[in-house]
């Protein structure tokens, strides 16, 4: 009895043992398993060059921020820098290499304060510049303030053949239907029922002129500034003269997104600032 006693504490010993040894060896390659594991992004990998356009009175600086959040978050590169004269001629800075992920072009208009007509030409140039350079068939814009009434007036109007298309454009703060202190005043203007402003400015004028011209089916993020102080507006641009684009747009088959930001990061100028819109700018270009 001695013995068998023996015995047996011996074979409990050596099954508890092997099993450790198992338990051990499975955490070792589930470890190993694990730390081989790439994190798969969210963000896609396209070669389709996005062109951020600054507004009226605007520079680098008013781009720099939402580029260095794509940059940061959506795996985008920042490869060219496109420098309009205030004659028109564009220089391009930076390189491009074949294959860099979403990349991007900062439009630099060295008369900032030239009309929305002369700063779609300048933009078409840019795009057409880059394009001798870099073969591309579609793109993308992000606009702020003027630059989207110039960027959406350049889609109106009839480029030279092999002009690429346009893939998705994002507009912030845009002014497509006057601007407060100039043409426009905080809550004078309103939506008709048939979603037409009630009072029609220049802008508005301008677009509407050729809007049967915009091509079909674009995907459009509208971002819309309210400082929520009474104004419906983000100190500049009222949110009827922002929203105008949807009703400007109609029977295009228009891809419509509108996103609102409220309180003092919503300012007309702080919208290029703040994060939150950058990073819903980035989802809606890269995001898969």
């Amino acid at each position: 009895m001695k013995y068998l006693k023996w015995w047996l504490v011996g074979l409990v010993l050596v099954l508890g043992l092997g099993g450790c040894g198992q338990r051990q060896s499975s955490k070792t390659k589930t470890s190993q398993k694990s730390s081989t594991t790439k994190t798969v992004s969210p963000y896609i990998n396209s070669q389709t060059p996005t062109f951020y356009v600054h507004g009226f009175q605007g520079s680098a600086n008013s781009t720099n921020t939402s580029i260095k959040h794509a940059e940061q978050t959506a795996h985008a590169h920042k490869v060219l820098v496109a420098t309009v004269s205030t004659s028109g001629q564009v220089t391009l800075t930076g390189n491009w290499k074949a294959g860099t992920r979403n990349p991007i072009i900062q439009v630099v208009f060295k008369n900032n304060l030239a009309q929305y007509d002369q700063q779609s030409t300048w933009l078409a140039q840019v795009i057409t510049t880059v394009k001798q350079q870099h073969t591309f068939k579609k793109y993308n814009i992000v606009a702020h303030s003027a630059g989207c009434v110039a960027s959406v007036n350049m889609l109106m109007t009839k480029q030279a053949t092999g002009f690429p298309k346009i893939n998705k454009l994002v507009t912030i703060a845009g002014p497509f239907d006057g601007v407060v202190g100039e043409d426009d005043v905080a809550n004078q203007n309103s939506v008709l029922a048939s979603g037409q402003p009630k009072y029609l400015h220049a802008a508005y004028d301008l677009l509407a002129a050729k809007r049967t011209n915009f091509p079909h089916n674009v995907k459009l993020l509208n971002i819309v500034g309210n400082l929520d102080d009474g104004s419906n507006s983000d100190s500049l641009v009222t949110n009827v003269s922002a929203r105008s684009i949807k009703y400007l747009l109609r029977g295009t088959s228009l891809n419509y997104t509108e996103k609102d930001f409220h309180g003092k990061h919503a300012q007309h100028s702080q919208l290029h600032e703040n994060a939150k819109v950058a990073a819903a700018v980035n989802r809606y270009l890269w995001h898969s």
